[in-house]
């Protein structure tokens, strides 16, 4: 994806909330297992029924996932691999789409993967991301 709409802005500042992409008011998923910060990092996706990778960024990120901008999200239980860049580290990570929001459905159009297949140091790695953000001590 090329547009602008779809390129991280690097401006979005670290914001703790149980589900950063839904709009004020609305009812927040008691699914969540762990905290979320907002956090536009580029991330590149591939589908299993895709040849070509996308490019777009996230909203949020959690230790168990991410929500990613999309202007045609695809379907819950979608297979998905991801290259997130975090400054000068890649992570590649395994995931589904267990989250579909489409345009006009509130929020931003896009997907929330669950991690299904992230090695033990990016892992660890998403996790102190989170928690410096969350607890910037």
């Amino acid at each position: 994806m090329s547009s602008g709409e779809d390129q991280p802005d690097h401006r979005s500042k670290a914001v703790a909330s149980p589900d950063a992409s839904r709009g004020p008011g609305e009812a927040v998923d008691e699914r969540r297992r762990f905290p979320r910060i907002r956090l536009a990092l580029t991330v590149k996706l591939r589908f299993p029924s895709t040849e070509a990778a996308l490019e777009s960024s996230t909203v949020d990120i959690s230790e168990g996932g991410v929500f990613i901008r999309m202007r045609q999200p695809r379907d819950e239980g979608t297979a998905i691999r991801l290259r997130l860049e975090v400054g000068e580290r890649q992570l590649e990570i395994g995931g589904v789409v267990v989250r579909c929001v489409r345009p006009g459905e509130g929020g931003p159009p896009g997907i929330g993967v669950l991690f299904t297949d992230i090695a033990p140091e990016d892992a660890e790695f998403v996790k102190g991301l989170v928690r410096a953000r969350l607890d910037p001590r």
